[in-house]
């Protein structure tokens, strides 16, 4: 008997793996359709958003007419899951506790990132063994709180005034990460996309130091030292021994991509692993939000226009062009923003039910005075006695004169108190 089956939302019951829902990504605002429903509310949340028919696996949960479980007798996901249920994904994580937990986290990882790096540019092969950690704790911290270490990400970033290979591979893993909880990888594949990431430019070690920190357009024998960097990383991953193939195998083909462009051109068109193109998306949107080569860094919301874009022109598969966007947002998280109503704003916070229409943190007024004190509202829910306030673009920090890594602290310090 198969193991996969569409059923009614009445016959949902606690116990039950759910591996779909009849809602399409964007009407939905759960960030994982694949979860054992461990506690009633998950069914309650799911009518509530319009679910009527959701998709269930027997083998990892209870069939049609099976005794319901009680939320402590739901048996435990299988080990290649990690036990996640959407709210605890979607839900804004406030406190005190959980931005420095996130930001202690972020830090350390940042710590051994860089000291992993050191070696290998001292000529150490990488130690696996101690990056497997550093990966374990991000995604912890990710499942727990994705949209606090979304912020963390953005004020690193923010602050960061050198790129490093090291602070490169740390932000593409967190990117990764976050999309591959979405895109609803098992354990054994988020630690690979996890290592994958960390160390997919490690072969820019094997070329000239200052390649990659070059801050004007290469040249055409720059050019073709640069797309040499994913075979020299497989040529440094050589000399380790237990390296997880899948974890080659991203590396290898992060700059190959579905419509056959990219390079170095190893793989034939169709044959690209989609774990490589889930962390090439990633690996994207960072680039392009960072100075490269003599190209000004884009504004957020123009680099998910762009990755939007290249999606359609068949660059990226479309299902994981709509992962990045659900994740990341129309308008991501530090995005300045201008509204209808002539106020400046902050993105301080995604809805994902609207991804228009997120939650901001006011800085400046109609007249362009600064607010003493930001006021934060949520778009999806706005008071009746106030102006509906709308989008119409996003605004360059610098060229506005705003220094945004001010206001997303004093975001987190309000949602602390």
């Amino acid at each position: 008997m198969a193991s996969i089956k569409r059923i009614p939302i009445d016959q949902l019951t606690v116990g039950m793996f759910i591996t779909g829902l009849d809602q399409p990504w964007y009407r939905t605002p759960f960030l994982l359709h694949k979860w054992l429903v461990s506690n009633p509310d998950d069914i309650i949340q799911l009518k509530r958003h319009g679910i009527q028919i959701v998709t269930i696996d027997t083998d990892r949960g209870l069939d049609v007419g099976a005794a319901p479980a009680t939320p402590s007798e739901a048996a435990p996901p299988t080990p290649d899951e990690p036990p996640v249920s959407p709210e605890a994904l979607a839900a804004p994580q406030n406190g005190h506790n959980s931005h420095a937990a996130a930001a202690a986290v972020y830090r350390q990882a940042m710590e051994a990132v860089e000291r992993v790096f050191s070696d290998i540019e001292a000529g150490q092969p990488p130690k696996i063994a101690a990056l497997k950690p550093i990966v374990s704790n991000l995604l912890k911290q990710i499942v727990e709180q994705p949209e606090v270490m979304m912020i963390q990400f953005c004020l690193d970033k923010m602050r960061r005034f050198d790129g490093t290979l090291a602070a490169h591979g740390m932000d593409v893993c967190v990117l990764t990460l976050i999309l591959g909880v979405e895109n609803g990888c098992v354990e054994s594949e988020m630690e690979a996309l996890g290592l994958a990431a960390l160390l997919h430019d490690i072969g820019f070690v094997r070329l000239p130091r200052n390649l990659y920190r070059k801050a004007a357009p290469l040249t055409e024998q720059e050019q073709v030292l640069m797309r040499q960097h994913p075979q020299l990383a497989a040529t440094v991953l050589s000399q380790i021994d237990r390296v997880p193939e899948t974890v080659t195998t991203i590396i290898a083909q992060h700059h190959e991509f579905q419509d056959g462009s990219g390079f170095p051109k190893i793989v034939k068109q169709g044959d690209l692993s989609p774990l490589a193109q889930l962390m090439a998306l990633a690996d994207a949107y960072d680039d392009l939000v960072t100075t490269r080569y003599g190209r000004p860094a884009l504004l957020p919301h123009d680099a998910i226009r762009q990755i939007f874009v290249l999606g359609a022109k068949g660059r990226y598969d479309k299902p994981l062009v709509e992962v990045a966007i659900k994740v990341l947002g129309v308008y991501p998280l530090g995005s300045l923003i201008k509204l209808n109503t002539n106020e400046c704003a902050v993105v301080i916070g995604l809805n994902h039910e609207d991804r228009l229409r997120p939650r901001i943190r006011i800085i400046k007024g109609p007249d362009g005075e600064i607010q003493k004190d930001p006021v934060a509202i949520d778009l999806q829910n706005q008071a009746a006695d106030q102006p509906s306030r709308t989008i119409l673009r996003a605004l360059d920090p610098s060229q506005e004169h705003i220094d945004l890594p001010q206001y997303l602290d004093a975001a987190i310090a309000g949602a602390q108190s």
